[in-house]
């Protein structure tokens, strides 16, 4: 029986990967070139990237895309997998790669821990939840009324990015302000998700993509809430960047600084679900 159904699992993986060949060649033939990042982001509402990086793999084995190297200078963040069809010559498409590469590059730098990215995420969200008349009881949170997170010993303690009240109902939150994400990443929501139930708090995980499988597995069975937000978040500073980076690589990407009036709705909408599922 466990042979049938590990049987039955690979199937599907093939019926998934079978779909999704023909969507990435489109997206390749009307792009000429797309980063290994951007093809996963323009198809993430109908493919998990995972299921988008074996399509490609059995794609590139059939000899209908290609693997496009970067001849210039290697910058870290800068993207280092490029994809074209097999019949499309490289110096066509160099200037787009060039492009491609620098645009990428640029926001990857503002992603990064030692940029403002992140915390302007967290910032709209919290001035958001305050508007809504959440409470802000604490930033970077790793203890809460009496209950301390679970560590390793002689490395800082994992927290959650603010604790919020209202109702008598307290969250513990963390905004996820990624273009990324990988089956490996899903780890990080689970981990986020640990440390709010340590805490004595419900999850709810804010952050840009989740996948399906892991939003219901890793936040809604375990008690939390999650809602993926669709649309990188960047500063107004950046509305150039977000604008070319929107149009080159097909980003979903908005540069705000007030969170948009319909996403802070949807938060209010899954803390009032959340409320009428307690009173049950």
């Amino acid at each position: 029986m466990e042979a049938e159904g590990q049987r039955g699992d690979e199937e599907r993986e093939d019926d998934y990967v079978d779909r999704a060949k023909p969507e990435i060649l489109d997206v390749i033939l009307q792009q000429r070139l797309v980063t290994d990042r951007e093809i996963k982001v323009r198809l993430e509402r109908s493919f998990f990237p995972w299921v988008v990086d074996r399509a490609i793999k059995r794609l590139r084995a059939e000899g209908k895309v290609r693997n496009v190297g970067d001849k210039g200078r290697k910058r870290k963040g800068a993207p280092e997998l490029f994809y074209t069809l097999n019949e499309i010559q490289y110096d066509s498409i160099i200037g787009i790669l060039n492009r491609k590469k620098r645009v990428s590059f640029e926001v990857n730098s503002v992603l990064t821990k030692y940029s403002p990215a992140g915390t302007h995420a967290e910032d709209l969200f919290e001035e958001a939840l305050g508007s809504l008349g959440f409470e802000i009881k604490g930033r970077d949170v790793s203890e809460y009324k009496g209950r301390k997170a679970k560590g390793v010993f002689g490395k800082q303690l994992p927290n959650l990015d603010f604790v919020v009240e209202r109702d008598r109902i307290a969250y513990g939150i963390d905004v996820k302000n990624w273009i990324r994400y990988e089956y490996t990443t899903r780890y990080e929501v689970a981990s986020k998700v640990s440390v709010a139930l340590e805490l004595g708090l419900i999850p709810f995980i804010l952050a840009r993509y989740v996948s399906k499988d892991a939003m219901f597995n890793e936040v809604i069975q375990k008690g939390g809430l999650c809602y993926p937000y669709k649309t990188l978040l960047l500063s107004s500073t950046y509305e150039s960047l977000a604008t070319e980076a929107g149009g080159l690589l097909g980003y979903p990407i908005i540069a705000v600084d007030v969170l948009p009036a319909h996403k802070a709705a949807k938060v209010d909408e899954l803390h009032e679900y959340m409320r009428s599922r307690l009173k049950k």
